[in-house]
């Protein structure tokens, strides 16, 4: 098991990491996450051996690496860029580091066939690299992170390069093999998307600090702050002096002990429609916008003129700046660290 303790480092004046504490447990894949420049990547180069200059423990099967070359930490890591080698082909590139540890050419050879089956690329090793598209470069890149079997294994927005529709699929297909080659994985990346479909957890990362920890599903449903809830892509927060509006519903959806000065209103929890149901308010809108995404359209709402509610709908047949009706569950209604 990885484990980080108050974990600190700063390049000249500029903090880039302010007590940062989290854990890694065997079979377990940790998604860091976060926009550019929140210490994500430093935090992963601490980890790898590449940046030593930092305060605090990182510790791995409770044995203490943070003095410990990078060359003796046997972890595998992963770049956006995938780092290989053009002149090279795919075996040849899969087997550089295997080559460079010593290990007989027919051991090499049987191991390099392996790695490339388990990742897909079978009968492909004499293909030149320049020949591959970006995903099977990605593979090549895995099979060569793959090959020296590490302790843990660090991708560092391994599918940043790509396109949107390949980036899907292709997480689903690293958390697959990861969890196959039952690894310890540090997976770092900008998209929440991307997050949810490869993490087993996630740490949101903001200015160098871990703001939340969670599962995929526990992080969307309860965000704990402002910050946090709005990188996830929701937009419905609010100050609590913000209308009359979100005073009624924060009076409604919390006892006064649980309030805060900014709420969430969860998109999950606003539909179209009206309801005599307690636990629910309806409130007469304007629309503002409808777009469709295919399955579902994105809707915004006006309520009381000046609120601003946006949520997915099904079916969408008024025309913008129609009179409608919406369903507030006040189990929507989360409060957040502002």
């Amino acid at each position: 098991m990885l484990q980080i303790i108050d974990v600190s480092h700063a390049y000249g004046n500029n903090v880039s990491l302010r007590r940062v504490s989290l854990q890694v447990a065997v079979g377990e894949i940790v998604c860091l996450l976060g926009p550019s420049g929140c210490g994500k990547t430093t935090l992963l180069r601490i980890i790898a051996g590449l940046e030593m200059d930092y305060q605090g423990s990182v510790t791995f099967n409770d044995a203490d690496i943070g003095r410990t070359p990078a060359h003796q930490r046997e972890f595998g890591l992963m770049f956006q860029d995938f780092a290989l080698f053009p002149h090279m082909s795919v075996a040849e590139n899969v087997a550089y580091g295997l080559k460079r540890r010593g290990l007989a050419r027919a051991r090499i050879g049987k191991q390099v066939a392996s790695l490339l089956e388990r990742v897909g690329l079978d009968g492909m090793g004499e293909r030149d690299i320049a020949s591959l598209s970006g995903g099977q470069k990605q593979r090549v890149a895995l099979a060569r992170s793959l090959a020296p079997n590490p302790r843990l294994l660090m991708l560092d927005e391994p599918l940043g390069s790509l396109d949107a529709q390949l980036r899907d699929q292709l997480a689903l297909e690293l958390r697959g093999l990861i969890k196959r080659e039952g690894l310890s994985a540090i997976y770092v990346t900008h998209d929440h998307r991307e997050a949810y479909a490869v993490a087993d957890r996630i740490a949101v990362m903001d200015i160098g600090s871990v703001e939340q920890i969670d599962t995929p599903r526990d992080l969307y449903l309860r965000p704990r702050s402002a910050f946090v809830a709005r990188f996830l892509g929701m937009r419905n927060v609010y100050h609590l002096k913000h209308s009359r509006f979100t005073k009624e519903l924060v009076c409604m959806a919390l006892p006064e002990e649980k309030r805060s000065d900014v709420v969430l209103v969860h998109p999950a929890g606003i539909q179209l429609g009206s309801s005599a149901d307690s636990r629910v308010m309806t409130r007469e809108a304007v629309l503002q916008s409808k777009v469709f995404r295919g399955g579902y359209y994105d809707v915004s709402v006006t309520v009381d003129g000046d609120t601003t509610l946006s949520f997915a709908a099904k079916r969408v047949t008024a025309e913008i700046g129609a009179a409608l009706s919406v369903e507030i569950s006040l189990e929507a209604v989360i409060p957040l660290q502002s």
